[in-house]
């Protein structure tokens, strides 16, 4: 069970925690609607609910979260969620197998 709940959280969820730093740089596959989440930080709850446009990052108890969404730095605090849109990646153009 463990394996499954990291290749959501790692996998789609984007999430790794690099020495303290938390980043997210989540993407769902088109058959998957809708990927929610709940992490423990250093004593606090941190509730993540991600969709094709946006991930939404929501403190649920505890001190006020860091953390990067493809880059970008957000503090989640308890004054309400915090939504950011998923980067779209450019399909790159491919040239026909010769």
């Amino acid at each position: 069970m463990a394996g499954t709940w990291i290749a959501a959280v790692a996998g789609f969820g984007g999430f790794r925690d690099h020495g303290g730093a938390l980043t997210f740089a989540p993407r769902l596959p088109g058959a998957l609607t809708r990927l929610a989440f709940r992490l423990m930080v250093r004593g606090s709850s941190l509730h993540v609910e991600v969709d094709h446009e946006q991930a939404t990052y929501s403190l649920l108890d505890g001190e006020p979260i860091e953390l990067h969404h493809h880059g970008e730095a957000v503090i989640v605090n308890g004054d309400g969620p915090v939504s950011r849109p998923i980067q779209r990646i450019n399909p790159t153009r491919r040239r026909p197998p010769r």
